[in-house]
């Protein structure tokens, strides 16, 4: 069975489905693997400060925008 998706970031998940952003992308845009960006947006592990940061400037949005 396959595991169900918990979204965690519904206004970042809508503005990376808007810009056809995938999380392979989304992983590069801030370092990372995708496996290690999908644990990061399922909570699985923890977004840092300069992810937020990182994300919020490529997306030109503000951290209420993107996270809250």
């Amino acid at each position: 069975m396959k595991k169900k998706h918990k979204i965690l970031f519904p206004k970042l998940e809508y503005e990376m489905l808007m810009q056809g952003i995938t999380q392979k992308e989304l992983g590069k845009i801030i370092g990372v693997s995708q496996p290690t960006i999908a644990r990061k947006l399922s909570g699985e592990s923890e977004l840092t400060i300069g992810d937020v940061e990182t994300i919020c400037d490529y997306f030109n949005k503000d951290y209420y925008e993107l996270f809250k």
